[in-house]
């Protein structure tokens, strides 16, 4: 795959920057992207350390301007793109009784929609390179949890818009597949225990104990199987939502 060029969103930490890392390290071109600029740069100053190259574009998919923005800077430094993850995701974990408009539509722009406007943005060099785009899901879009709805829902979505968009470009020769995950040892899964248990410290606290647990996994796992989605090895894959969780959610 080397001297190809993908796109890997919130690829500042946890599993998207485990991904940007693994694709670099086989020789792909990486745009880090994410809202933290000083993690984003350390992250491709690594791949660049170890090296592989990468560059880092400071954005907030919240903002209905920015697939267009990713698009350009990827073309702007390598001319092509031929992977596209979408991996940024917010988190929402309250009571339904206290869920607000706010909440879903941060998390519909930032989960869902951002996606979708990036890959259509992409599309004619996906289209011309023979493209692949993995979404990141999670096995919360098909196993729903307490009073984690709205981030649920936003899963199943892009669960069935992978589905959705493999179907519509199946000629296209562009593959969508996605991923869905169980229990991560991420800053995302900190960020959901904050949500839920409305306390710092107690979020880092609950979340180191089970960071080591044996059904949680890691971010290098998660970008084993997409490096490999991306690859040709994985040309007959196209329209597949896979579970990943060391097996560990067979009785969901």
């Amino acid at each position: 795959m080397s001297g190809k060029a993908a796109i890997v969103t919130g690829s500042t930490s946890g599993i998207g920057e485990a991904i940007a890392v693994k694709l670099a390290s086989q020789g792909i071109r990486v745009l880090v992207t994410g809202r933290d600029a000083e993690r984003g740069a350390k992250v491709a100053s690594a791949i660049a350390g170890s090296g592989g190259e990468a560059r880092f574009l400071q954005a907030d998919l919240a903002d209905p301007d920015t697939p267009e923005r990713l698009v350009a800077e990827a073309l702007d430094a390598w001319g092509r793109i031929d992977i596209v993850v979408n991996n940024a995701a917010m988190v929402c974990n309250k009571p339904t009784a206290e869920v607000t408009h706010r909440d879903w539509d941060r998390l519909f722009a930032v989960n869902v929609k951002s996606g979708f406007f990036l890959i259509q943005a992409a599309l004619p060099h996906l289209k011309a390179a023979g493209g692949s785009v993995v979404n990141i899901s999670s096995i919360n879009g098909i196993a729903n949890d307490y009073n984690n709805l709205v981030y649920d829902t936003m899963k199943a979505a892009l669960n069935h818009m992978t589905r959705g968009l493999a179907l519509d470009l199946l000629k296209e020769g562009v593959r969508f597949n996605a991923l869905m995950p169980a229990g991560v040892a991420t800053p995302l899964l900190t960020s959901w225990f904050r949500e839920k248990l409305g306390d710092e410290q107690a979020a880092k606290q609950a979340a180191q104990e089970i960071f080591h647990a044996p059904d949680v996994g890691r971010p290098e796992q998660i970008a084993d199987a997409a490096a490999f989605l991306v690859s040709s090895a994985a040309s007959w894959i196209n329209g597949a939502v896979i579970p990943i969780d060391g097996g560990f959610r067979i009785h969901s």
